[in-house]
């Protein structure tokens, strides 16, 4: 057995299938701190959902690659947004 361990978020699309995000994923995918406000804006008519381990849903953004949120973390490299549906 492993000696050390690491939470992990799950998600599972409409599909079945399930996307785990390891905490270093989720704390590299965090907003910077000049972003909060222009993503909280975005998502102010979605209800929060309470998740598990103190996370919530709050929504999804559709963002297009030219937009000020393409990249919406201090890394440029990632994540960065494409055009969606």
């Amino acid at each position: 057995m492993c000696e050390s361990a690491t939470k992990a978020l799950v998600i599972v699309d409409a599909e079945g299938n399930y996307y785990v995000l390891p905490g270093e994923v989720i704390s590299l995918a965090k907003a910077a701190p000049e972003a909060q406000d222009a993503i909280a804006e975005r998502l102010a008519s979605h209800a929060r959902v309470p998740l598990a381990e103190g996370y919530s849903f709050a929504g999804v953004l559709t963002v297009p690659a030219e937009d000020e949120l393409a990249h919406y973390t201090p890394d440029v490299a990632w994540p960065n947004a494409a055009d969606t549906p």
